[in-house]
């Protein structure tokens, strides 16, 4: 047996393998050779070392993931604090809008059951726009329901415009949840610093 042959045997040893060659042939030969008994022993004390070695300090983020799990990422930037507050007043007005029909069941000569869903349904939107002011990172989500509701809303009211069913004077109140989700789509799609919009060419 070489040197060589000796020292992967070690190796193998060391790693649970399989040795390739008779361990009696092998021990014979640390016997004799001063320089493969050497390497055996270093081999086992680095093995060691390695299997003890601590494992390296690693700082507690604990606390500072958790603190961002709610946090809104984007820049507050002038515009966006624009639009949020735009939000909150657009909630705020929707709030007092429903308030006569949620309670009393008066709204533009419905009966009271009637009245009181579309109460219901203007203060959910609200509340929608005020969760979208406090969370704006929230938006995406949000938004394809919001979306919805109002293209639903300003949908039916258009028709029953153009069918004489109400006047169209009546119907202007509805602007105001247009403007909420209009600066609820703005503020979930800010333009990049530099980035102008596409004209598109003849």
């Amino acid at each position: 047996m070489n040197c060589k042959t000796a020292r992967t045997a070690i190796s193998a040893r060391l790693d649970g393998e399989e040795l390739g060659v008779d361990p009696a042939d092998l021990a014979a030969h640390l016997e004799r050779c001063p320089a493969c008994r050497a390497f055996a022993r270093e081999a086992e004390s680095m093995h060691r070392d390695v299997r003890l070695a601590r494992a390296p300090s690693v700082p507690d983020l604990t606390a500072p993931i958790l603190a961002s799990i709610g946090a809104d990422s984007r820049p507050h930037t002038a515009h966006e604090k624009a639009l949020r507050v735009t939000l909150a007043v657009v909630a705020a007005v929707m709030v007092v809008a429903a308030l006569p029909a949620l309670v009393l069941g008066d709204d533009a000569g419905l009966p009271v059951h009637a009245a009181r869903h579309v109460g219901s349904f203007d203060l959910a939107l609200a509340v929608g726009f005020l969760f979208a002011a406090w969370r704006p990172s929230r938006l995406p989500g949000l938004l394809p329901v919001v979306t919805a509701l109002v293209a639903c809303l300003v949908g039916t009211s258009v028709l029953d415009v153009l069918d004489g069913r109400t006047g169209a004077l009546t119907e202007v109140q509805h602007a105001v949840e247009v403007v909420g989700l209009a600066a609820a789509w703005l503020l979930a799609h800010p333009l990049r610093p530099g980035r102008r919009p596409r004209l598109s060419t003849p």
